[in-house]
C-alpha cells in the first residue's frame, strides 16, 4: 500500500509499505495460527532540482515474503517490494514563425504530428462494500489473510474529464470451523472521474495507474465481510497537437541567410498494451491446492540495437496440502522475456501489474501453476525539429539576360522545394505549370519556369 508521496527540490520519495501475514503451525500441535504484522517502507530517487514541484507516477509490485523463526515467541517477517516510479514536470517548446517576410521570400514550412505527455495527476477514492460468501464456500471461522488488486478495464478522455472504470479482486484465505484453508474471491466494479486542467479533443488519451493506498476488512456474522479500502487512480493524459515550423527559405533572385536551430520537443512514440502469460512446474504433488498467489516483479530493461530486451521475473507462492493431507507452504520462480522495438536516441517506459487469478493444478509429482501480468509500455524521445530562427535578406539584382526562362528536367529523388530552390522558382508555379497537386514520380519531365 503506497501511503503517500514526496517532493523535495531535487529528489523525490515514496512511503508505503506491506500487510503480511504468517500462517504457522504451534509447538502444542493444535491447529495452525496467524498473526499480522505492518511492514513500512520509504524509497528514494535523485532528481534534476527543476524549480517547481511536479506530478509522480508510482507502481509497487510485491515481489515476495517469507519468513522464519527467531525464538518460540519470536518471527522475523521480510517482504521484497519493486517500485516504478516517474517524476513529470511542465515544460514549454517556442517555435518561431518569421513576421514581415517580403512576398519575395519563400518559406518552407512543415507540420508534424506530435503525441504529448500534457496532464498528470491522481484521483483518490474508496470502496465501502459488505459482502457475503455463498452458500456453496465452505464456511468462515477465522480470516487469515487478505488481497486488492484494482485494475482499469475502460479508460478514456471526454472533455475535460477522465473517466474510468474497472474492478478490484478481493482475495481472501481463512480457516474454516473444521479447521481446513478455504479460499474466495470477489469482483468489486469501481466507476469514476476526475477533473482536468482543461478540455482536450477527440484524440486524446489517459493511462490509469491504480494503487491501493489503506484497506481494513471486518468479518461479522453469518458470514458477511466489510470491505473499506483507499484507492488511487493515477494518470497521465495523452494529445496529438500539430506543430508547425519554418525549416528553410530563400528567394529567387536575391541573396538571402537562413539561421537556423533544433526545438527539441518530448513526443511520445508509440504506447502498448499486453497480457503476459506465466506458466512454471512446481515438483512436488499435491492432494488440494489452499492457496496461491502470483506476484511479477520490476521488469529490467536492457539495451540492444534498434531495441530494448525486458526481463520478466515473477514468483508463484503456494499453500497446499501434500498427499498425506499435511498444510505445507512452497514458491517458485519464474522467468519471461521479451522485447520491444526501439530506436537508439528513445526511452521506455514499462508499468506492469498482476492480472487475473493465480491458478494451480495439483497432481501427485508436481504442480502447474499460472499467472497473467498486464504490461504497458510508452515510448518517448526528444524530437529535434529544424526551425528558421532569423532571416538575413539582401538586395535585389538584376536579372542575366541568358538566364532561361523555363527549364525542362526530370524530377529525379528530390522534392519541389530543393528544384524549385536551385532553379530560381517557387514550388506553386512549378506545381501550377505542370497540373500537380503534390510531390510528382521521380521519373517525371518537369517544366520549370524561372522567375
Amino acid at each position: 500500500m503506497v501511503r503517500g508521496k514526496e517532493w523535495r527540490g531535487d529528489d523525490i520519495g515514496i512511503n508505503c509499505g506491506v500487510m503480511a501475514w504468517v500462517l504457522y503451525a504451534p509447538e502444542d500441535g493444535s491447529q495452525a495460527q496467524c498473526v499480522e504484522c505492518w511492514i513500512p517502507m520509504s524509497m528514494k530517487w535523485d532528481i534534476p532540482d527543476t524549480g517547481v514541484d511536479g506530478s509522480i507516477l508510482c507502481q509497487g509490485l510485491l515481489r515476495s515474503v517469507d519468513a522464519r523463526t527467531l525464538s518460540s515467541r519470536k518471527l522475523m517477517v521480510r517482504a521484497t517490494v519493486g517500485m516504478t516510479a516517474e517524476a513529470y514536470v511542465p515544460c514549454e517548446a517556442v517555435t518561431y514563425t518569421p513576421e514581415q517576410v517580403p512576398e519575395d521570400i519563400q518559406l518552407h514550412q512543415k507540420t508534424y504530428p506530435v503525441t504529448f505527455a500534457c496532464e498528470a495527476g491522481e484521483k483518490a477514492f474508496m470502496i465501502d462494500e459488505e459482502l457475503t460468501l455463498p452458500t456453496s464456500a465452505p464456511a468462515l471461522e477465522k480470516l487469515v489473510r487478505w488481497s486488492l488488486q484494482p485494475e482499469v478495464t475502460d479508460q478514456k478522455v471526454l472533455g475535460d474529464k477522465a473517466v474510468f472504470r474497472g474492478n478490484s479482486a478481493l482475495h481472501i484465505l481463512y480457516r474454516t470451523p473444521e479447521g481446513a484453508m478455504g479460499a474466495w474471491d470477489f469482483e468489486i466494479p469501481f466507476s469514476q472521474y476526475t477533473e482536468l486542467q482543461q478540455e482536450y479533443g477527440h484524440q486524446a488519451q489517459v493511462q490509469i495507474l491504480p494503487m491501493v493506498t489503506s484497506m481494513e476488512i471486518e468479518p461479522s456474522e453469518q458470514g458477511r465481510l466489510r470491505l473499506k479500502a483507499g484507492l488511487s487512480g493515477q494518470y497521465m493524459v495523452y494529445d496529438t497537437q500539430d506543430v508547425t515550423v519554418v525549416e528553410d527559405a530563400y528567394s529567387p533572385d536575391r541573396a538571402v541567410t537562413v539561421n537556423t536551430e533544433n526545438v527539441e520537443i518530448p513526443s511520445v512514440l508509440e504506447r502498448q498494451s499486453q497480457r503476459v502469460r506465466a506458466e512454471q512446474t512446481a515438483p512436488f504433488g499435491s492432494s488440494r491446492v489452499a492457496d496461491v498467489a502470483f506476484y511479477p516483479g520490476c521488469p529490467r530493461k536492457q539495451r540492444k540495437p534498434n531495441e530494448m530486451e525486458l526481463e520478466l521475473p515473477g514468483i508463484f507462492q503456494i499453500l497446499y496440502y501434500d498427499t498425506e493431507g499435511v498444510l505445507q507452504a512452497s514458491s517458485a520462480h519464474w522467468q519471461g522475456d521479451m522485447s520491444v522495438a526501439l530506436g537508439d536516441n528513445a526511452q521506455i517506459a514499462v508499468w506492469c501489474s498482476q492480472s487475473g487469478k493465480p491458478q494451480a493444478s495439483a497432481g501427485e509429482d508436481s504442480t502447474v501453476l499460472r499467472g497473467e501480468m498486464l504490461l504497458d509500455t510508452v515510448a518517448s524521445a526528444m524530437e529535434a525539429m529544424p526551425m528558421v530562427t532569423g532571416l538575413t535578406v539582401g538586395e535585389s539584382s538584376p536579372k542575366d539576360p541568358a538566364r532561361p526562362s523555363l527549364i525542362l528536367r526530370k524530377a529525379g529523388q528530390e522534392g519541389l522545394w530543393e528544384i524549385a530552390k536551385k532553379c530560381g522558382s517557387t514550388v506553386s508555379a512549378i506545381q501550377q505549370a505542370n497540373d500537380l497537386q503534390g510531390e510528382p514520380d521521380p521519373d517525371k519531365m518537369l517544366l520549370i519556369p524561372v522567375l
